[in-house]
């Protein structure tokens, strides 16, 4: 996530600036801008729709919920835009928060007035610390969460947030021009505003783009490709050629998902069972209990992978073209497929994951996959407990567009670090790629 900002951002502390995970201010090159695309409908949640905001943020997701939350609650008029009201605060992948390192990380969040930690602890269906065997400075607060309970109550969290509007709009274009640069030093370029899909323009003083895995996003399974962010969703293609065209340099990354399994069609008696703890500790600081009892948590069940499982992984390496690229470039959440090759035939551990208390659908972690469906099954199939498994949805690939964190300054903004900019080095690239060389 990062974001392009004018005057709002002298008012922001640097806290609340890695809240957004990526505060900037925004000076964009001089390029011309693409046409623009008349498409989406738009939808408020709001008493009254506004052509003006002190912040605007892009994205409904993790990061862009943070984003608004953290802006509205700073007095800032804020505006949400995402591209359904219904998936604000969905998650996407994995039905958990947390772990080593992720856990810190919310807990920081948290301690500067976040919303994710608390959420967690109303929504979650099994609680556990990791790493308890070790020092407390490396312990990692980890939960199972019920995906319904959760968008619910973040929703929730949302919609009644002062100073906050939620709008369904695609965004396509930024708008740019001159505005004032801190601490007097005259005008430069930055971003003023967006444009939708709509032709519909608003403006504001600062825009926060959270756009995850839509910009320019693909969906990949076997040789297939999808547009989308992901399975349903369209990607951000024209704001994707915007950040381009501005002169950012970006890059793509790819991540992957595993498929989803019919939790009836699964023989749990020959696995081990993991339990939550006895007594859960809450992910936020502002609480000192988890909503739901210990003994009502939900277990979690482990399985490995076996050699055939690595047999099928080689025989469908010429229909997957999402691990064929992956082993040249990064990517999140290493799939089945590339730790196979990595690492040999070794097995690899599958932790069954419930998605909720009501849910039929169980999440195999650490089987993210891409190759053709009719491989996915084969595959599963061949795996302890899962021999008779149904797929629910086929596992598939993402791919998508990101920009290069180098751009950043040590204050988390999208321009030259504050030498070049009392320089006035601030046009195009070069800035960025002396900045990050120094």
């Amino acid at each position: 996530m990062f974001c392009y900002t004018s005057r709002i951002q002298s008012q922001l502390s640097i806290g609340h600036r890695a809240i957004s995970c990526i505060s900037t201010s925004g000076f964009l090159s001089s390029k011309p801008r693409g046409p623009l695309k008349q498409r989406c409908c738009c939808q408020f949640h709001s008493d009254q729709a506004k052509s003006s905001y002190d912040v605007i943020v892009v994205g409904g997701g993790h990061a862009g919920t943070e984003a608004a939350c953290a802006a509205a609650r700073m007095g800032a008029n804020t505006l949400l835009l995402t591209h359904k009201l219904s998936t604000v605060g969905e998650m996407s992948c994995n039905p958990s928060f947390g772990g080593i390192g992720k856990g810190h990380l919310m807990r920081e969040v948290d301690a500067l007035g976040g919303v994710c930690a608390r959420i967690c602890d109303v929504s979650g269906v099994q609680y556990k610390m990791l790493n308890r065997r070790k020092g407390p400075a490396v312990w990692g607060p980890r939960a199972q969460i019920d995906r319904v309970l959760y968008k619910r109550n973040l929703q929730a969290e949302v919609f009644s947030t002062p100073n906050l509007t939620v709008r369904a709009a695609a965004v396509e274009d930024l708008i740019t021009g001159q505005v004032e640069a801190r601490e007097g030093h005259g005008m430069v370029r930055g971003c003023k505003g967006v444009i939708l899909g709509s032709g519909e323009a608003i403006m504001s003083h600062s825009v926060v783009l959270t756009a995850g895995t839509f910009l320019r996003g693909s969906i990949n399974i076997g040789l297939s490709v999808t547009p989308a962010g992901r399975i349903g969703d369209e990607p951000a293609i024209g704001l994707a050629k915007t950040i381009e065209d501005a002169g950012f340099k970006l890059g793509r990354l790819k991540t992957g998902t595993p498929p989803r399994l019919d939790k009836r069609t699964i023989d749990f008696s020959q696995l081990p069972i993991n339990y939550g703890d006895s007594r859960p500790s809450p992910f936020s600081f502002m609480n000192e209990t988890v909503w739901i009892k210990p003994e009502d948590q939900l277990p979690c069940h482990m399985t490995r992978t076996t050699e055939k499982v690595a047999e099928i992984v080689r025989a469908s390496l010429h229909l997957n073209r999402h691990v064929q690229e992956e082993i040249n470039g990064p990517r999140y959440c290493p799939s089945i497929e590339s730790k196979i090759l990595r690492f040999g035939p070794r097995t690899h551990q599958i932790w069954l994951e419930p998605e909720g208390l009501d849910s039929e659908i169980i999440y195999p972690q650490g089987m993210s996959v891409t190759m053709p469906e009719e491989f996915q099954v084969e595959m599963m199939r061949s795996i302890p407990g899962l021999e008779n498994v149904r797929l629910v949805r086929p596992g598939y690939g993402v791919e998508y567009d990101y920009s290069d964190p180098r751009q950043l300054s040590p204050t988390l903004e999208t321009l030259p670090v504050r030498r070049l900019f009392m320089a006035g080095q601030i046009n195009g690239t070069t800035g960025y790629e002396e900045a990050a060389a120094q």
